[in-house]
Formats: C-alpha cells, structure tokens, sequence
C-alpha cells in the first residue's frame, strides 16, 4: 500500500459514514487488502489495476460514493475514528514475519472499536 496522507483519511471516512456501522471493520479490512493488492499489482506490471486503483486509499476511496460532512459533524468523527483505529489494526496484522524470530505469534488480533 502507498504511503497513507490525511487526504486519503478524510475522504475515506466520508465513504466509510454511508456504511452500516456494524459492518465498518470488516469492510475496511477488506478495502485494505485491496488497496495493498492493487499497490503490489502496480508495482509489478506497472499499469493501475482496472478495479482498485493505483494502490492508495484515495484512488480506491474517491471511486465510492461518499457523504458530505463538515468538521464538526460527529458522524464524520466517529467514522474517521474508525478509519484511523481500522489501518492501525490492518497495519499491525500485515507486519512482515521475521522467520529467524521465536516469538509467539498472536492467537487474535484485537479489533478497533467503532
């Protein structure tokens, strides 16, 4: 996945209100997997995937369609919140396998509060 910029965040939460919030953390995991997907399919044939973009969140994010919302609006809040929480926790279970290192893997991954 390309390096993520506030834009990418921003635009992202306004698609991220639109969807149900039960159903928020497992849709962006998904959307992660794809960005990432679409970073690696760029990379290696050096054109941008039809579907998911070139491997950012805001060419994957400004083909959804997304809702208008003002800074203070706390629907906005709460989904940007779950943006940030839902990248940190993909991020932190995406990390590289040393294959040298003993320790324990984790049985589960804690997930964002949204």
């Amino acid at each position: 996945m390309r390096a993520v910029l506030d834009g990418d965040l921003i635009t992202l939460a306004r698609a991220v209100m639109l969807w149900p919030e039960e159903r928020r953390v497992e849709r962006l995991h998904r959307l992660f997997d794809q960005v990432h997907a679409a970073d690696r399919y760029c990379k290696r044939l050096r054109r941008v995937h039809p579907c998911w973009g070139n491997g950012a969140i805001l060419s994957m994010a400004l083909r959804m369609p997304r809702a208008r919302a003002g800074p203070g609006d706390p629907r906005y809040l709460s989904a940007l919140g779950c943006v940030c929480a839902g990248l940190a926790t993909w991020q932190s279970m995406r990390q590289p396998v040393n294959r040298n290192d003993r320790t324990p893997l984790p049985l589960s991954a804690e997930k964002p509060m949204c």
